[in-house]
């Protein structure tokens, strides 16, 4: 008898699992992307072009699936496969798979989080691997930091007028569980409190962000901000330190169809130590050789604008933004000026080339991700449509650094900061146009052509790379979501 009820009991709770699970929902959405195009923006030359300018083919997938138990909770996870160019890729890895027989091991975990409602409140958790964005008003993404990231979000609403957004992040934890005994410091954590509050026909978010930066938590390596006088991408490594970042977001939208948004950003991190790590000594503490250090911190500003004017056949605009940059002064005192960023993975995107604002897997962002160190203006004439299911973007932007060009004359050019790929400073120009497509095959596929060109006017400083003046690309994208 003791047995039957055993089984009983086991088949209950086997039925109970069963019930259970069959009351989940899943719901699968993605996206495939593909991109054909020709292009060439090898800023950077050695006597030669080095960049192969043929025509260019490369995909990605990305699938998310939502786990539903309620309206109060659900998990979920998105993969993505690429981005893969076709002809190239091993069999493991990143990106793998393109070549001959297609065979690699690709599949990238991009997020993983779990949602849940406290009981009885209005407050949503949302824990695990998740997309994490600085606010920002201006339809691009916040260059200090807008990455995907592990960590904690909560967020709820006081009132009808005012909201709260906490989270805690850790970017890096450089020695878990490495079979060492090295107890350092080395993780980096990011706390911040964002405070929407919304008022009929505007909106306004002040934000505040800190950092720990833990001793050798490969922060630095990670975006490239060498002191000058450190060659950069070298197995340096840094000191402890601290961060922080103040911010504001205003969207007004009461006098539409006419909208205006703007984007003010101070951040600053202290001073640290920079040399090349030694070997560790048995202690849990490392040493720097004779190889010679630095110190180095940063502070800056960073500001962005829009004006947006929607009419029935398109929307003309006018946009600008100022970043502050290095200064000689500041460098000699190893203070540089630029903004100090975290890391981006779609970035400041006032155009479709030059910074990271193309569709789905365009080629894009060969200027910079972040814009900082630079200011610029620019027009559009965004939407314009004059057939059904066909719109276009006309748009041209004017920038310029803000880097003191004497910097790059006593010091040569400083390391580039995370989404930096030319310095520019206080004596040189850039133009650039876009001209992009899209056309509505189905509701579900999107075809997109984009044009652009770039053309950099230099001056001839010493200590600095020999950059070709012009970029420029034709592609043809294609995006089936679902």
């Amino acid at each position: 008898m003791k047995r039957i009820i055993t089984l009983l009991l086991a088949a209950t709770l086997l039925i109970g699992a069963v019930s259970t699970a069959s009351a989940v929902d899943v719901k699968v959405s993605g996206k495939w992307d593909f991109a054909f195009g020709f292009g060439n923006a090898d800023f950077t030359r050695d006597g030669h072009e080095s960049e192969d300018t043929g025509m260019k083919a490369r995909q990605r997938f990305r699938t998310q699936i939502n786990i539903i138990a309620s309206e109060s909770l659900q998990g979920v996870v998105m993969f993505e496969i690429g981005t893969i160019h076709w002809g190239q890729g091993g069999t493991v890895g990143q990106g793998s798979g393109g070549r001959l027989d297609a065979d690699g091991v690709n599949i990238e975990t991009k997020r993983a989080y779990l949602d849940w409602m406290i009981p009885e409140t209005d407050i949503a958790v949302r824990m695990g691997i998740q997309a994490l964005s600085l606010p920002m008003a201006n339809g691009w993404c916040n260059p200090v930091f807008s990455a995907d990231v592990a960590g904690v979000v909560i967020n709820t609403k006081l009132d009808d007028m005012f909201g709260l957004t906490l989270w805690w992040a850790r970017p890096f934890d450089t020695y878990l569980n490495d079979g060492a005994d090295r107890s350092l410091d080395d993780e980096m954590d990011l706390l911040g409190l964002a405070l929407p509050i919304t008022g009929e026909g505007w909106k306004v978010t002040p934000w505040f962000m800190y950092a720990f930066i833990g001793a050798s938590s490969g922060y630095l390596e990670y975006t490239g901000a060498f002191p000058a006088d450190i060659p950069a991408f070298e197995p340096y490594e840094n000191t402890s330190s601290h961060a922080w970042w103040l911010g504001t977001s205003l969207e007004v939208s009461m006098f539409d169809p006419l909208t205006f948004s703007v984007d003010a950003i101070y951040g600053k991190v202290s001073q640290q130590t920079w040399g090349r790590m030694g070997e560790w000594t048995g202690t849990s503490v490392p040493f720097w050789d004779d190889l010679g250090s630095a110190d180095m911190g940063a502070s800056g500003w960073f500001i962005a604008a829009s004006l947006n004017y929607e009419m029935d056949w398109g929307t003309p605009g006018l946009f600008g933004w100022w970043s502050s940059g290095d200064t000689e002064s500041g460098i000699n005192g190893d203070m540089y000026g630029r903004l100090p960023v975290v890391g981006t993975d779609d970035g400041f995107a006032p155009t479709s080339f030059g910074f990271p604002g193309s569709a789905n897997i365009g080629y894009d962002g060969v200027f910079s991700l972040t814009g900082i160190g630079t200011w610029g203006i620019g027009a559009q004439i965004a939407n314009m449509s004059f057939i059904e299911k066909l719109d276009h973007t006309l748009r041209f932007a004017y920038y310029r650094g803000t880097n003191e060009h004497e910097v790059v004359e006593r010091f040569g050019e400083p390391g580039h900061m995370s989404g930096e790929s030319v310095y520019l400073t206080d004596k040189d120009n850039v133009y650039e146009f876009n001209f992009d497509h899209n056309y509505q095959v189905y509701e579900n596929l999107t075809a997109t052509v984009e044009l652009a060109y770039i053309y950099m006017d230099l001056d001839d400083l010493a200590n600095r790379p020999d950059y070709a003046n012009n970029a420029w690309k034709a592609q043809l994208l294609f995006r089936y979501a679902f």
